[in-house]
């Protein structure tokens, strides 16, 4: 692994060889991929690396590639960022020399809530992630099912660290290519009854089947509390918009862009709205809102998001917005005068 003592963070990605034909073809024995983690010792002089086997070892910091020496040493000869970069080049050198890939990566397990994502280190602010790489990770053999019995993730299962998905990056292509998984699946399994498709027949089993795959993705956003998915389904039902009142947290968050301010904020309470405005500004509520500003750019130009993020600063809360409006603001500086 990379020294246990080193005068400052590693710069990623880092390689030991310029291009993978430079790595000596003889004496090694194979590849080995492992998750590190860098801190600070106690003198904030230096700092300290080590392996990642369990949330008490520190957060993950990047994932380094080794070579196993046939004597049993280990060289480094790689430092990336994240876990499918170090992956990736750990099989082009493979390929390239011919040499079994293995290591502690494929050993960790993490815990995924369904609708919450990960299970968090313990280092960060929320209780569970969208991306695994913020997520507790466990040696498969502490990664046992009650685990967490008892707690919020009580619910959760273990999955491997090295196959788990960012749920955050493009949920709504995701989505889409998950529903045409199922529905194409149901078609063949109907076999000879499957409705043609372009039918109306077939439109209907598709918008059916829609309900049923989201209320059970493992990877759904949970964004909202009961209170404020029932005040939420009572406001946009009492005005223009037509609820079928089964709708995803996701949804709720394209409604709610499109709608105007007042339709949401009109007389609510100040406490109500400080949490309603947490939800917003959480990590799965940044992504519902991403996925919905991706799918209908035009909600951008709405006043919705603006006011969201004039109400998160006026209660004090940080808004992962601003860059938004930081962006917009220098486009109109660019804009010449007449």
């Amino acid at each position: 692994m990379p020294a246990p003592i080193i005068p400052e963070v590693p710069v990623t990605p880092w390689t030991l060889y310029p291009t993978i034909a430079d790595i000596p073809a003889k004496g090694f024995k194979r590849i080995e991929v492992e998750a590190v983690a860098i801190e600070k010792d106690h003198g904030g002089k230096v700092f300290c690396t080590r392996l990642v086997f369990s949330p008490e070892d520190g957060p993950l910091k990047m994932c380094s590639i080794f070579l196993r020496e046939e004597g049993g040493g280990a060289v480094c000869i790689a430092d990336m960022p994240t876990k499918e970069e170090a992956i990736a080049y750990a099989r082009e050198v493979a390929q390239a020399r011919r040499w079994p890939v293995n290591g502690s990566i494929w050993d960790l397990r993490i815990c995924e809530v369904p609708g919450k994502g990960f299970v968090a280190d313990p280092r960060e602010p929320e209780p569970f992630t969208l991306n695994p790489a913020r997520a507790a990770l466990y040696h498969q053999t502490i990664a046992k099912p009650d685990l967490f019995a008892g707690g919020p993730a009580e619910y959760g299962r273990w999955i491997a660290f090295a196959d788990a998905k960012n749920h955050a990056v493009d949920r709504a292509a995701e989505k889409a290519a998950l529903l045409e998984r199922v529905f194409n699946a149901a078609l063949a399994a109907m076999g000879a009854s499957a409705p043609p498709a372009g039918t109306l027949e077939a439109t209907r089993m598709r918008e059916m089947l829609k309900d049923v795959v989201e209320a059970n993705r493992t990877d759904r956003l949970v964004i909202f509390d009961e209170v404020q998915r029932e005040v939420l389904h009572e406001t946009f039902a009492e005005g223009r918009f037509e609820l079928a009142g089964h709708e995803s947290d996701e949804e709720l968050c394209g409604l709610i862009l499109s709608a105007s301010p007042d339709d949401l904020f009109d007389n609510m309470d100040t406490d109500f709205e400080h949490g309603l405005l947490e939800a917003f500004a959480s990590e799965a509520g940044v992504a519902a809102i991403e996925a919905a500003t991706a799918a209908c750019p035009q909600v951008l130009s709405a006043a919705m998001l603006p006011a969201i993020q004039r109400r998160l600063q006026q209660h004090g809360i940080d808004s992962p917005f601003s860059h938004l409006f930081a962006e917009a603001g220098r486009d109109d500086a660019q804009v010449p005068r007449g």
